[in-house]
This record gives structure tokens, sequence and C-alpha cells, in this order.
């Protein structure tokens, strides 16, 4: 299921309405601090994937990124209210009104012009990403999928994932050391394949932190740079990387 990110308009209107506080009742956590760094999250209230807290099934895609369904948290109180039990749905959009309702008459202003050009940068970027992976492969019958709409969380996921295939096969190779025979195709087949399933994921989940810390630190030359550079390895990784077979 692709995942879409905000449009610039709703950003704003979140930026606007927040006061600069995280939503969380009784937090004075600031989302961006004085040296003009975004420290908080874009959260979803019902999640943007099926693995996320709160998934709806019945939302839409643009409902997913709408405005009435994202709220800024600091980090902290995201990873509290991923509790999906105690934190409902109606509970965490309660926290976002009462939060908007104390800051509508004195918005607080950020630099549009940064947002705005680093929104457009990146959604160009996974725009490129996602059509050299499904209609560009150089190899289409052995392709590795990659997720261009999957969020940070969703590649940490993949990630864990992949670690414990990883686990899972060192532990059939103690098994099998006296008859690698039985287990030819864990050897030179899956774990090569895992193995780069997660140096891919690697370098996805790299693109993704420096997207949102570049928001924020718009005068970090290095991160651009890297930045830039992982651009480009990723179009190679999503037109050309194929699994073993």
């Amino acid at each position: 299921m692709p995942r879409f990110n905000p449009k610039f308009d709703v950003l704003r209107a979140l930026f606007a309405r927040s006061g600069n506080r995280c939503a969380f009742p009784g937090c004075t956590h600031s989302l961006i601090n004085e040296k003009n760094q975004f420290i908080g999250q874009v959260c979803h209230i019902e999640a943007a994937s099926p693995n996320g807290q709160r998934f709806n099934p019945n939302q839409s895609d643009e409902q997913r990124r709408a405005y009435e369904n994202l709220v800024l948290l600091c980090y902290p109180h995201h990873v509290e209210t991923n509790d999906a039990v105690e934190y409902s749905v109606e509970r965490i959009r309660n926290i976002k009104y009462e939060h908007e309702s104390r800051f509508e008459k004195n918005p607080y202003q950020i630099d549009e012009a940064v947002l705005h050009k680093i929104v457009d940068e990146m959604e160009t970027f996974w725009n490129q990403v996602e059509k050299l992976n499904k209609l560009e492969h150089s190899i289409k019958e052995f392709s590795v999928d990659i997720d261009a709409r999957g969020s940070f969380f969703d590649v940490m996921s993949a990630c864990r994932k992949n670690v414990q295939y990883l686990q899972e096969f060192f532990d059939a190779f103690r098994e099998s050391e006296k008859d690698i025979r039985s287990n030819w195709e864990l050897h030179h087949i899956g774990a090569p394949n895992r193995m780069n399933r997660l140096r891919i994921d690697l370098t996805h989940l790299e693109i993704k932190y420096l997207e949102e810390y570049l928001k924020t630190h718009t005068d970090d030359p290095a991160a651009r740079k890297r930045l830039n550079s992982l651009k480009e390895e990723f179009k190679e990784i999503a037109q050309h990387a194929a699994v073993i077979d």
C-alpha cells in the first residue's frame, strides 16, 4: 500500500496551530528549538499503513494524510501514544482539538519557503524511485521490491525483520555444519538475499532520516552532501537491485 506524505498546506496549518508545542496534555516540549531545528514528530492518528497503530482500512490515502488525521507530538509522546488501547482514535482527536484551540488566535510562524522546497524535492525523489523500481527495473522478474512511500518506521520494521531472518539462517547453519548440503539454499540463496535486502533497507532508512533532518538543518552542508549521494545510489538500487535465484 502506498504511503503519501502530508501536503504542504497541511503541514503549514499544523505548525500554525501548534503554538510550537507538543500537543500532549501538559507537555511543554518545543517542536522547533532555538536553533530552528525540528525536534518533534508529524504523527498519524489513524495509521498510514496496515501495520501501524489504529489503522482504518476504510480510509482513503488522502484521508490518511489529511489535516484531521495528523497531530504534532514530541518523540516521547509519539511513542507513548502508540499504545492504541490506552490512546484510542477519539482520545487523540480530543487531544489535538483541545491543544489547537489554544493557539488558533496566535498562530506559530515557520519558514514556509524552506519547508516547501524540501517537501517538493523529496516528493520528486520518491516518485523517481517508485518509477525506477516498478516500471523501469532492469531485471523485472527478479527485482527487489522497494516501498518508496514507506515511512521511517516502516523501513525500520523491515530492517528488524531482516535481522531476525538472518539470525534464523545462522541458527540453521550451526545445526547443519556437518552436512552443508541439507541447507544449500540457505547458504547460497537465502542468506545473501537477506543481507542484500538489509543493506538496501539501511540506505532507505538513512535517506528517510536525512529527509526530516534537513527540514530544520538547512545549513548543514555535510548532511546535504550525504543525502545527495544516497539519492543517486538509491535510484541505481531501485532500478537494478535483484535477488539471487
